[in-house]
């Protein structure tokens, strides 16, 4: 027995979005940055400068805390915040796909309270995680490098073009948070997304799974050997002991294996199925 062609649909949106949203963020989350970056450099006209070099005073010692928490609120704030919380209602959407396709695969499916605690806690995660992230990729660094540029008399345009690198990166390298942020959003989402997916699974004591996503050129051999398999309960829980491989997540053991999947940056999901919908050369 195969998919009915409205399960199929179902699974191929919720497989879709999971490469698909957290890019869409990101390249949100870049063109901000971009736009803000100007916001940030005026930032810097709050220094005292002397022939185009900041002048090495008590004054602008004491300016370099007040200007790294101007820059946070400005990189953090307003547009952040909109792209977050429309993130958050995608983790939402995800949700309610993963229930309609128990709804259409399944009798007699209700949504267990705990599937959407996690779902919740998920959210607050990715929230921590992005505002964390900002800290450590591009606040901080910022924090120090005008440390070290008030410290040493740097030039005004030397300063930029530290910040323009930490921000908007250059030919040969992208902006230090774009990479954090695309990763960080492709693991809580893919994290929440597998989470509420096997919860739910549990509940109704499935035992058969269908590895499935996407290939692209970085999937690692330990998905591309699974996708679009079948297997069932045991011999997931039996990829914890297999000992580690490229990406895997620390804390990956039989019971987070169905969470965990291939680890870090794994846009696969464990998609419990019910076992007539089992071709039988996997039995």
């Amino acid at each position: 027995m195969s998919f009915t062609k409205e399960i199929q649909a179902i699974i191929d949106r919720k497989v879709e979005r999971l490469e698909t949203v957290p890019d869409a963020f990101a390249n949100r989350m870049v063109a901000i940055q971009r736009r803000k970056f100007s916001d940030v450099v005026a930032l810097l006209d709050g220094l005292e400068y002397s022939n185009g070099s900041i002048v090495i005073n008590e004054g602008n010692l004491l300016k370099i805390e007040q200007i790294t928490e101007q820059i946070r609120s400005v990189l953090t704030e307003g547009e952040f915040e909109t792209v977050v919380g429309e993130l958050l209602q995608e983790f939402d959407t995800q949700a309610a796909i993963t229930y309609k396709y128990y709804d259409e695969a399944f009798e007699a499916f209700e949504i267990p309270a705990i599937a959407n605690e996690i779902l919740a806690q998920k959210k607050r995660e990715a929230v921590i995680d992005l505002l964390n992230s900002t800290d450590q990729y591009l606040t901080n660094p910022m924090r120090q490098s005008l440390s070290n540029a008030v410290s040493g008399g740097a030039t005004r345009k030397d300063l930029i073009e530290v910040f323009n690198l930490l921000v908007n990166g250059d030919a040969d390298t992208v902006g230090r948070l774009e990479r954090a942020t695309r990763q960080i959003v492709s693991d809580t989402f893919a994290l929440s997304d597998r989470a509420v997916t096997n919860t739910v699974a549990e509940q109704l004591g499935l035992t058969w799974y269908l590895y499935v996503g996407g290939l692209l050129d970085t999937t690692r051999p330990f998905c591309k050997a699974r996708n679009g398999k079948y297997f069932r309960k045991e011999e997931v829980q039996s990829w914890a002991t297999l000992g580690d491989w490229a990406g895997r997540m620390a804390g990956t053991d039989e019971k987070t294996i169905f969470v965990t999947a291939g680890g870090y940056n794994c846009q696969h999901s464990i998609l419990p199925v019910s076992e007539a919908a089992v071709p039988d050369r996997f039995k």
